[in-house]
């Protein structure tokens, strides 16, 4: 489970400040010489988390096959300075999956249930909502593989604060039913869900007729040799777990209970993920027994069911598993991310090696991202690294793929606003290459790798793919250092009008503050004796204020209250509301006032002003934003 609440708050902070469009391939920035040894190794990570302020880490690399190193660097509590180890267990969020899919795999080859059945006739009683149902219908793979359609989680859905810890899994879909409705036709696009695999977890209970966590427990746990290992918070890993800090050390985050328990509810060790690491690599083999055929292992780490696999893209989310390019190389594996850790792992069949990292403080995404590199630069150093050849194409084919693309399988629906804001992704075909770049970056190089795949020049192998979509247009995916799920091709024209739009809007409500700070000076020392219709000059500003209001409202709310009622939610609901109303009415008294009893400039200020947060008004309204309230089931 990928930290809901403060992905949420800085996306929404920076949606409401109108930030200049973000690059959507960021250009690489220059990295320091890869370690040549485990202490270089050691001592580069132990940088790293110097650098971002960070407790401690859980490491273990696993090299050949075999446990190279497991050991902790830093502290799994700040205040009684009790270091990390290689038996410290933290909470590795969305790392929980990849069991749940081993465990549906399991079920699978014993013959209890068939990964490509309807998920309506295996369980009814789930409410989902499917308008493609009679044609593509959601099946329990779509659900392994995000690619059913279903929204991430309802605000309201990520924390329990008031129910039981085992609060039943079935309950939780009846109450919150808004993410299991199909946004686009199944089997077509990759957009990650919590709550499919809540639903996961659910058939594994009825499917054994016995809770997830134990089934999974005895079936994986135990014989992988992860003695504490646990969705559950029992008394052995309580003792072993680390504070989990977000980023504001020394006051740890305690432990947030969350509904989707099998999504993201694992506690594990470096040393007990190495040995999840090991069984991968050798292919579903726990020391002379075959717990799960080779075939089901490379199912895992397959996609099979996203438009861009169908027409032969290698690179994808199989069952909770990441077939990616990461360091120069192809690596499979997942990551995670809770309150107080993040997390990842990563391992290459081929080169037979892989790591674990755990992080106890959710500060810095960028630190997991650099000592993930770390361990892959290290680990890789003695393999070579090929490149597949660049295919030459004719200039009429790298046209026939430029053009301007939007992102169109957004995780959240409510924050879909998102790709509106960022804007799109720039292709274009210039001095016989094509080339890729935001609405207003510098274009940056596309390998040819095939007719219709392309890398970047220090990716492996192709890892964007251009298609035709579902309604006939182009479309592309991207498996690469900066992934891109779904996007398809559109006219540019609204796009850029709608950032030029946007931009326009901030300045003018922005130039209400120092507005307002000289008439209020003018004001106070009696300048403005006999001024009529202040109302004019007043509304507009409060529509501001109110605006502002609401990324402070977000900002002081701690994650576990993001989905109660609560003075901040509430606040927020309102101010969405009085910002759309204020809007209205700073428009209407400036139509309204008569022309000789106010000064021509202050009136023609007051009137662009108020158009301009009408304009935002309606942004907001189509976005579903007014009246937001995080704390109910939509």
């Amino acid at each position: 489970m990928r930290r809901f609440c403060a992905s949420f708050l800085v996306s929404l902070f920076a949606a409401l400040t109108i930030q200049p469009p973000l690059a959507l391939y960021a250009q690489e920035k220059p990295q320091p010489a890869p370690p040549k040894s485990l202490e270089e190794l050691q001592k580069a990570i132990k940088t790293e988390l110097d650098k971002n302020h960070l407790p401690g880490a859980g490491v273990a690399l696993v090299s050949r096959g075999e446990l190279l190193w497991c050991g902790g660097i830093g502290d799994a509590d700040v205040a009684s300075k009790k270091p990390v180890t290689c038996d410290t267990e933290f909470r590795v969020g969305s790392i929980s999956k990849s069991f749940v899919a081993l465990a549906l795999l399991k079920l699978e080859v014993e013959g209890k249930i068939n990964l490509e059945a309807r998920l309506h006739d295996v369980a009814p009683e789930i409410p989902v909502q499917n308008a493609w149902e009679s044609t593509d219908p959601v099946r329990i793979v779509n659900l392994l593989e995000h690619t059913a359609g279903f929204d991430d989680m309802e605000a309201a859905e990520v924390y329990n604060v008031h129910d039981p810890y085992d609060y039943p899994l079935l309950e939780v879909f009846k109450r919150f039913q808004e993410p299991q409705i199909a946004r686009w036709p199944p089997d077509t696009r990759m957009s990650y869900s919590n709550p499919g695999y809540g639903v996961a977890g659910y058939l594994i209970e009825k499917i054994t007729g016995e809770p997830y966590d134990k089934y999974i427990r005895d079936t994986f746990f135990r014989p992988l040799g992860m003695t504490n290992a646990d969705y559950r918070f029992t008394a052995a890993n309580k003792a072993l777990l680390a504070a989990g800090y977000d980023g504001k050390t020394p006051n740890p985050v305690g432990y947030p209970y969350i509904y989707l328990r099998p999504a993201g509810d694992l506690k594990a060790s470096p040393g007990e993920l190495a040995k999840l690491v090991q069984f991968l690599l050798r292919r579903g083999m726990v020391g002379q027994r075959q717990l799960l055929a080779p075939e089901s292992i490379l199912r895992m780490e397959t996609p099979r069911t996203t438009s861009a696999s169908r027409h032969g893209l290698r690179l994808g989310y199989g069952l909770a598993n990441y077939t990616e390019v990461a360091g120069g190389v192809v690596t499979h594996g997942h990551d995670g991310g809770i309150d107080g850790f993040i997390s990842s792992y990563r391992y290459m069949p081929e080169q037979d090696w892989g790591y674990v990292v755990l992080l106890n403080s959710t500060g810095s995404g960028e630190a997991l991202e650099n000592i993930n590199r770390l361990a892959i630069e290290f680990l890789s150093k003695d393999y070579p690294k090929p490149y597949k050849p660049v295919t030459a194409l004719a200039p009429a084919e790298l046209q026939s793929f430029a053009g301007f693309y939007v992102q169109r399988a957004p995780r959240s629906q409510m924050l879909a606003f998102l790709d509106d804001l960022t804007g799109g992704i720039r292709i274009r075909a210039i001095g016989g290459q094509l080339t890729h770049s935001s609405m207003f970056g510098k274009p940056e190089p596309m390998l040819s790798a095939g007719k219709n795949l392309f890398r970047a020049e220090k990716e492996p192998e192709g890892s964007t793919l251009f298609f035709a979509d579902e309604a006939g247009g182009m479309a592309f995916t991207s498996m690469g250092d900066d992934a891109v799920s779904y996007a398809v091709r559109i006219n540019p024209l609204w796009p850029y009008t709608r950032v030029a739009l946007l931009v326009l809007c901030a300045v003018l409500m922005l130039s209400t503050v120092p507005f307002a700070l000289i008439w209020l000076a003018r004001k106070l020392i009696g300048k403005m004796k006999g001024v009529q219709h202040l109302a004019v000059r007043v509304v507009p500003l409060l529509a501001v204020l109110s605006l502002v209001a609401i990324p402070f409202c977000f900002n002081a709310l701690h994650a576990s209250a993001i989905g109660t009622a609560n003075i901040f939610t509430i606040g927020i609901y309102m101010a969405t509301i009085l910002f759309a109303l204020l809007s209205l009415l700073g428009l209407v008294l400036a139509l309204r006032v008569p022309k000789t009893e106010i000064q021509r400039g202050v009136r023609i200020h007051s009137l662009l002003v108020a158009l301009a947060c009408c304009v935002v008004a309606l942004f907001f309204a189509s976005w579903g934003l007014i009246g937001l309230r995080l704390w109910a089931a939509q």
